[in-house]
């Protein structure tokens, strides 16, 4: 029964480790989209023209796949943890899956009227117009999807204290769900993070190309690409830097043994280390780096707190796994590393060049800041759902209360994972063959400005 809780766990972190990825990509992609479009029309470049048009090609094929994926995580939830979607379906969290759909299909909606209905539309900004529903829907569903890890992490909307004492679900307030404590936190912080991975698996695909191509009408494509998705890029790591604080305050009030587990806190205490790469045996902290104080006048910096909570505080039983603390690392370190790569990016366009996109040092680093960035979103993630367990519903349910112990489930698992395995890196190559292609001289593009 145990390792069937463990699979239900890595199947479904194996499905939205995949799943973000494209997420991810297609989010980055309408953003991109649409600002080429706008400078088109601006500008009347055609280069501009041409890579919005490119890309709208691969964001058609990008979105088929994720809506497959997503099914796929749909059904997931439903087959995995049953007795949770139970608890989802009683209460004011199911409105959010409902608020998802409707995204989902004001992105679809409007993606095929951008795409196939271009010729309607009269003006040269009216089809640039409609694509702001799409980028809207794909947004909002990244924004639905996190309101529910946010209700996850910290529970409402109905009476949690009975749920525990008899199983039994009362007093339910259908909109609580969508503002929990954590919500704004977690939504303005997880947001950009998304955001950030996916610009710069473009921004890295465009400098490779750039590095790669001897055709200078096609670099010029790709740096208009890479002067869009450097301010992108800076944008975000600006706002998800600056956000981080928020998280770590409600970490601090709401899962206090998370945060101990993820700074690897043995005990309380007010004038704590920061440990970066360490691991704890028995209380005491082996390898990495320990700075004195350093972590105690972080937090008392961000956030003002001077007490801070440890492990000792809580059961044993309760501790999630403590690797968390190298993810959590993992994912600091790779973020100031990007943070450093796109300050430099802004010094030398303002005071230098002006045109750092054209430096091929600039798009080696680019290349690198692709999987770093990834490397960023994932750990990220992982610190967030690893650092919830034992718990589906912090301090409400447990993984295992809420886990389909079928065997059943495994086979069907098994294919899930090997078609991950294969359509992911598929559908990657699929992408950069797609935008590569040039349409024949007797072929039309597939979207055009009105007239």
């Amino acid at each position: 029964m145990v390792d069937m809780v463990l699979f239900d766990r890595y199947l479904f972190a194996f499905t939205i480790a995949s799943h973000i990825l494209l997420v991810s990509m297609s989010i980055a992609l309408i953003i991109v989209i649409t600002l080429s479009e706008f400078m088109a029309i601006r500008s009347s470049d055609k280069h501009y023209e041409a890579l919005y048009k490119r890309l709208t090609k691969v964001f058609v094929i990008s979105f088929g796949v994720g809506t497959a994926s997503g099914v796929v995580m749909a059904v997931e939830f439903v087959t995995l943890f049953p007795a949770f979607m139970t608890v989802v379906s009683q209460t004011g969290a199911i409105s959010l899956f409902y608020a998802e759909v409707f995204a989902f299909f004001l992105e679809t909606i409007s993606l095929v009227l951008y795409v196939y209905y271009a010729d309607y539309f009269r003006g040269k900004y009216n089809h640039w117009l409609m694509s702001l529903p799409i980028a809207a829907g794909a947004l909002l569903s990244g924004v639905l999807i996190t309101m529910v890890n946010a209700w996850m992490n910290t529970p409402n909307g109905f009476n949690i204290q009975m749920f525990i004492q008899t199983g039994g679900i009362i007093e339910i307030d259908p909109w609580a769900p969508f503002s929990t404590v954590s919500t704004f936190g977690e939504v303005i912080h997880v947001l950009p993070t998304v955001l950030l991975a996916g610009v710069s698996l473009i921004g890295g695909y465009f400098a490779w190309r750039s590095l790669r191509t001897e055709d200078s009408e096609e670099r010029a494509i790709l740096e208009k690409g890479m002067k869009i998705t450097a301010v992108l890029g800076m944008i975000m790591i600006a706002v998800a830097g600056f956000t981080g604080s928020n998280e770590v305050v409600t970490l601090l009030r709401y899962q206090p043994l998370k945060y101990s587990a993820i700074e690897l806190n043995p005990s309380p205490g007010t004038d704590l280390p920061e440990k970066l790469f360490g691991y704890l045996v028995d209380s005491k902290y082996y390898g990495g780096i320990v700075v004195p104080r350093l972590q105690s006048l972080l937090v008392w910096l961000e956030t003002g707190i001077t007490d801070l909570p440890g492990l000792s505080q809580f059961p044993s039983s309760l501790w999630p796994p403590l690797y968390v603390h190298m993810t959590f690392d993992l994912m600091v370190t790779g973020g100031l590393l990007i943070g450093l790569f796109f300050f430099t990016y802004f010094i030398d366009w303002v005071f230098r060049s002006k045109r750092p996109h054209k430096l091929k040092l600039f798009q080696f680093g680019w290349i690198v800041v692709a999987f770093l960035a990834i490397i960023v979103m994932e750990s990220g993630w992982i610190t967030d759902e690893v650092g919830r367990q034992p718990w589906i519903l912090y301090d409400v349910m447990k993984v295992q209360e809420a886990a389909n112990y079928s065997s059943s489930i495994i086979i069907p698992g098994i294919l899930i994972i090997a078609f991950y395995i294969i359509v992911l890196p598929s559908s990657f190559y699929f992408f950069s063959r797609v935008f590569n292609s040039k349409p024949r001289s007797n072929e039309p593009e597939t979207v055009h400005h009105g007239k």
